[in-house]
């Protein structure tokens, strides 16, 4: 979504030998060997998109998954690498959702544009970032990059199946819009409606919760709309004021989310997979009630609509002082579903 992307992340130590050392293992080829992943290029004129592919050992897939992740302000790594008194610790910022499927399955993830997919090759390239970074260039991304898996590295595919979380939720069903080889879609903690609407829904949440006065809640709604009428006077901006989280994005990369996500649904007649968190603290739940009544009101019969009682954003259910992480869960129910 717009202010934080979901962030797994797994830590493993143990010990590496002096075979490493003397080989001059690069930390890039440890990560890519631990988790199993492969990396490939495809070069373009101003740009280059990475993206990983994770497969079981010897196996010939014949689906291929494609996770499209969430943002914040400023891009993150993918895989981490930092060495130890003994060893190194080995640390992934992405979901493990990969060793959940079988040999059937390929899982691919893309890079965010100017940004290495591990953190020990350098920070992003904010200028780069800021220049690229929009809907329609992470839709253009995931486009090729199905293409390219399609056409050259797995070529008799039975199922494309895309799900993204987060910001990943607004670019999978305009994605879907676009590339036909997709066969099914998942749609995570999003919304239907815009960011700058989901702004001002929290406000009039925080009112009627009783955390700030009525009068305050219309004063903060009437900056966040002037804010937004800023955006769209200067639509192509790419520089950041980084005046408040809200402005720490580009005006470029506000007005190409505008539009409403519900629009790019209902042009989709694949299955689609939509889950929600009652207690989604980046996308409020109450706008995507608008998608299960549309879907009925022009008799689209194509909609799984799944809601997580008492999740948040990342889908941790909360009961009291304890919580469970359910986005395992959540995984091979829609896998099954793909079904």
């Amino acid at each position: 979504m717009n202010n934080q992307s979901f962030i797994l992340s797994t830590l493993v130590l143990f010990m590496i030998n002096s075979v490493f050392a003397q080989n001059n293992t690069s930390f890039k080829e440890l990560l890519l060997t631990k988790y199993n992943f492969k990396e490939y290029i495809i070069p373009l004129e101003n740009d280059s998109i990475y993206f990983y592919l994770h497969k079981k050992k010897g196996s010939e897939p014949k689906n291929l998954v494609l996770y499209l992740q969430g943002t914040s302000p400023i891009p993150e790594p993918f895989f981490n690498i930092e060495k130890k008194e003994k060893g190194y610790a080995y640390m992934q910022y992405i979901p493990t959702d990969y060793n959940l499927l079988d040999e059937n399955y390929a899982y691919a993830i893309i890079s965010y544009v100017g940004t290495p997919a591990f953190k020990n090759d350098g920070p992003p390239n904010m200028k780069k970032y800021h220049q690229f970074n929009s809907l329609d260039y992470r839709v253009f991304q995931a486009d090729t990059t199905i293409n390219y898996i399609t056409e050259k590295l797995i070529k008799k595919m039975n199922k494309v199946i895309v799900y993204g979380h987060s910001e990943g939720a607004f670019v999978a069903p305009k994605l879907a819009t676009v590339n036909k080889r997709i066969t099914h879609l998942g749609v995570w903690g999003g919304s239907a409606l815009p960011d700058f609407f989901d702004f001002i829904l929290f406000e009039r949440k925080a009112n009627l919760r009783g955390v700030q006065s009525d009068s305050l809640t219309q004063k903060n709604i009437n900056e966040t709309i002037k804010l937004f009428q800023l955006v769209a006077k200067d639509s192509s901006n790419t520089l950041p004021s980084n005046k408040n989280e809200i402005t720490e994005y580009t005006n470029k990369r506000w007005w190409s989310y505008a539009e409403p996500t519900i629009n790019h649904l209902l042009k989709i007649d694949i299955p689609i997979y939509i889950q929600l968190g009652t207690e989604d603290e980046s996308s409020p739940i109450e706008s995507n009630y608008l998608i299960p009544l549309e879907f009925a009101r022009l008799g689209k019969k194509n909609l799984s609509f799944n809601v997580c009682v008492k999740c948040d954003h990342g889908f941790t259910k909360r009961n009291g002082d304890k919580e469970v992480d359910m986005w395992s869960d959540i995984f091979i129910n829609f896998i099954k579903w793909t079904n």
